[in-house]
This record gives C-alpha cells, sequence and structure tokens, in this order.
C-alpha cells in the first residue's frame, strides 16, 4: 500500500473481463477503514465493532490498537513479504526480516539482489517453500497463535508486478510463473494454517490475482484471501469496480478494502459490489475521520461455552416447566448473536417440545439475575442430535453466566447432551410466563451440558 504507482498502473488493465456486473447494488454492508502506518492518533474514532485499522510496520502492539480490539474493531498486521527495505526501523521489523534485512534472501534472478519494485528495495526469494517463504508462513503462523491482531495486510503479495521499477514485462515467462507461483503458495500455506489454528483470522494482500492477460495464472490465490485492496482508483476504473465483486475466500469474512482519493469518493465504493470497507486517505502516516457510517459485523463470531456436542444424553425427554443449564466465563464485551445446544428429540414417543435458552448472571456459583431469553425453537419427536440456535441480540460485559434451557409444552421429547465436569444446575420455572427472575433455589449436578453462545465483539 505504499507503493501507490501501484493502482496508477493497474488503472489501465481492461483485458479481462468480469460476468458480474459492478454498477449493480451492493449486497455487503461497507464499514470505514483507517490506515495507521505512522501513528495511532484517531484511531479511537474506528474503535467501534464494524471498523478496520491497519497498523504499521513498527505499531502493532501500541495499546491504541488493543483498545480498539477490545471495542469490537479488527485489526490488520502491515507486513511486505516480498520486498526488503534498506534497514530495519523498530524491533518488529527487525523480528520479521529475522534479525537482518541485509541478509534476507534476495530473488535469485537475473542475479539475487538485481530485481526491485520500489526504490531502495530489493524482491525477496518468494519462490515456493524457499527458506523465505517458509519464515514469512511461520512469522504468520505465530500472530495466529498470540491473537494479538485479527489478521494480516501483506502488502505487494500477487499474481505479479506493476511498478515501472518492476518492469515485469520484461521478465523471461519462466521467471513470471515462478514469481507468480510463489506467492500464491505463499497465500496458500497461510490460508491452510489458519484453517487449523484460527479460522477467524483475516488475510488480505495488496495487489490482484488477476490481470495476466490470456494466462490467469495467479487466479487461485483468490481462494485462499478474502480479499485485496484497492488503493487510490477512480470510480470510473470498470476494471476494479468489477475486481471488487470477486469470490475469494470461502471462510465467510470477506474484505475488500476500497480507497478513495476523497470521501465522496470513498462513500462511492461502499455502493459497488463487494466493497466492505472504504477509507478516503490520501496518507497512511495517520488515520482521517471515519467517511461511511458503522455496521455490526456478524461473519466472525467469538463464542464461549461448551461448543462439544458431548457423549451423554438425558436418559429421558426434558421435563415440562423446567431449566437446566451450566456456567462459563465470557472475557469480551460482546453482543450475543445466538446460543447454541447439541439436543435431539429422542425422548418421547411423539409431538414437539417448546425450548427457549435463559441467560443468567453469576451469584456465588448459581444462576441470580435473569440477563436475557432466546427466542423459542420447537423440537420435534424423533429428529436426531445436532446443533440447535436460539436467537438473541443482548450486550454483554466480561464475566461468569449461566447458559440455561428452559423446557416447555406437554410433551418431554428433548434431550441435552453433556460431559463429565461438574457445572450444572437445575430448577422447576413455569414455561409459559417466560423464565423467572432471579433464577430461583434448585439443585446441583455432575455434568456440564453441551451449550455455547456466539458473540460479536464490542457494544
Amino acid at each position: 500500500m505504499k507503493h501507490s504507482m501501484i493502482g496508477a498502473a493497474m488503472a489501465c488493465v481492461a483485458f479481462v473481463s468480469f460476468s458480474s456486473s459492478a454498477d449493480a447494488a451492493n449486497t455487503y454492508v461497507s464499514n470505514p477503514m483507517g490506515l495507521a502506518y505512522g501513528n495511532t492518533s484517531g484511531t479511537s474514532s474506528y474503535a467501534k465493532p464494524g471498523g478496520l485499522l491497519i497498523t504499521g510496520r513498527c505499531n502493532r502492539y501500541d495499546s491504541a490498537f488493543t483498545n480498539a480490539r477490545k471495542s469490537g474493531a479488527e485489526v490488520l498486521a502491515y507486513l511486505n513479504p516480498v520486498e526488503t527495505y534498506t534497514y530495519s526501523i523498530c524491533s518488529l521489523d527487525s523480528a520479521f526480516y529475522r534479525g537482518n534485512v541485509a541478509t534476507v534472501p534476495k530473488w535469485p534472478w537475473p542475479s539475487a539482489g538485481v530485481r526491485a519494485n520500489y526504490p531502495s528495495n530489493k524482491l525477496t526469494d518468494i519462490r515456493a517453500g524457499s527458506v523465505w517463504s517458509n519464515h514469512v508462513v511461520a512469522y504468520i503462523t505465530n500472530l495466529m497463535r498470540e491473537d494479538k491482531v485479527d489478521g494480516v495486510f501483506l502488502d505487494v503479495v500477487g499474481a505479479r508486478l506493476w511498478t515501472s521499477l518492476a518492469n515485469w514485462d520484461s521478465w523471461p515467462q519462466w521467471e513470471r510463473d515462478s514469481w507468480t507461483d510463489g506467492n500464491v503458495d505463499l497465500v496458500r500455506r497461510i490460508d491452510a494454517a489458519r484453517r487449523a489454528i484460527n479460522p477467524r483470522f483475516i488475510v488480505v494482500t495488496n495487489a490482484k490475482w488477476m490481470g495476466l492477460g490470456a494466462n490467469e495464472r495467479g487466479q487461485p490465490g483468490e481462494r485462499y484471501v478474502d480479499g485485496v485492496g484497492l488503493e487510490h482508483h477512480s470510480l470510473s476504473n470498470t476494471w476494479h469496480k468489477a475486481y471488487a465483486g470477486r469470490t475469494f475466500s470461502n471462510l465467510g469474512h470477506r474484505r475488500v478494502l476500497a480507497i478513495g482519493n476523497n470521501a465522496a469518493e470513498a462513500q462511492g465504493w461502499m455502493n459497488i459490489q463487494g466493497v466492505t470497507h472504504a477509507s478516503s486517505q490520501q496518507s497512511y502516516v495517520q488515520v482521517t475521520s471515519p467517511p461511511v457510517a458503522f455496521h455490526r459485523l456478524t461473519d466472525r463470531p467469538k463464542r464461549f461455552g461448551n461448543g462439544s456436542s458431548g457423549g451423554t444424553w438425558a436418559s429421558a425427554g426434558l421435563g415440562i416447566n423446567f431449566k437446566r443449564g451450566s456456567r462459563f466465563t465470557l472475557y469480551d464485551k460482546g453482543r450475543l448473536l445466538n446460543v447454541g445446544a447439541y439436543l435431539d428429540g429422542r425422548g418421547g414417543p411423539s409431538g414437539s417440545q417448546a425450548l427457549r435458552v435463559a441467560v443468567y448472571s453469576d451469584s456465588g456459583g448459581r444462576p441470580g439475575g435473569l440477563v436475557t431469553q432466546t427466542s423459542a425453537v420447537n423440537v420435534s419427536a424423533g429428529s436426531a442430535a445436532r446443533w440447535v440456535y436460539f436467537g438473541s441480540s443482548t450486550a454483554l460485559n466480561p464475566g461468569t453466566y449461566w447458559l440455561m434451557v428452559h423446557s416447555g409444552s406437554n410433551n418431554a421429547v428433548s434431550r441435552t447432551y453433556s460431559r463429565g465436569d461438574a457445572n450444572w444446575y437445575g430448577n422447576s420455572d413455569t414455561y409459559s410466563d417466560g423464565a423467572a427472575n432471579p433464577a430461583g433455589s434448585g439443585s446441583v449436578g455432575s455434568d456440564t451440558i453441551s451449550i455455547f453462545a456466539n458473540y460479536t465483539v464490542g457494544h
């Protein structure tokens, strides 16, 4: 993203056609994003659900980003895997470049250290399976594990290079193929790591995966990323408007980032199909005021509770006018999306049973005051064990909560599942008038039922 001329060069690309209409109404809600490469001044204005911030090379762990995440914003760490700088400017920079930028393996053709994409920088040896590529994958994998950022923004990673200094069209075809294959391999392995470790992790590249003419060798890279950056392109640029609508990863959290030349362009980009975030920044030193409104996103939910289906089921259908549940700790400020409980309908021969989930605060290790109760779901007799979801939209503060299945109707057909931990409480409670507040006296048990809450961070 530091290479503003990349966008200008791509503006001339018009030889790839798309089947989607770039001028159709955007089916994705767009949110504001800010780029804070130099300092974190003003980032608090993005500290809301739906906001997105991109760090610089050195400020990734600044408290401003930490606080923004706690309030619901997403934070992406800036990295440039395909170029080295003249020197490291901070300890984070040095760590990424293995302690010494001078020793980072350079792109080997026509000889190591000759190829460049930007003045004073050199292209790295990003070939598939190279020592440097392996290091980048390992470095980003560590970011997934430590969970201090929501993802990465990979500058210049894509199918090809666009600057006049790179002079891509002069490269022999085998060298271009090797470069493209190395970039695809890089995001493929990053994607494999996040699916195994942290599927919520976001991967965005600031270069495209198409635009090679008849040989679309880089297109497979799209499936491994959540989106791309579209940097300072005019709204009259039909190619980039169409490219914003590409499919990208199937993980479900699309992030296509458009940077307009002013607030009006940012607002225009939010109406282009596929765009999820818009910025109006000309410079990336610090953020400017958010150019578009905030909207809560629900495509990367977190959860607390017991997400295991368990191996033990209730011996009979759930008793009528009774609630039972387990307690769990929420560490974030969040808003409920829904509650999932693992249930079947094999506790009785016929009919159906109405259920809801009541959420209680904890009071000395027992359910206390009622926080909320979900919408009702009917479980039919004979239905197979599955996760049943109960809708809710309630703000929660960090703390300990009881998630309790409240059963009603005249047919005791539903059954809960559980594991063997001693974390169960139940009591009688008439269903027809709603969950009691406070929960009321009851008895303890030796199980933890299979139930969890999905939520988004921030209120």
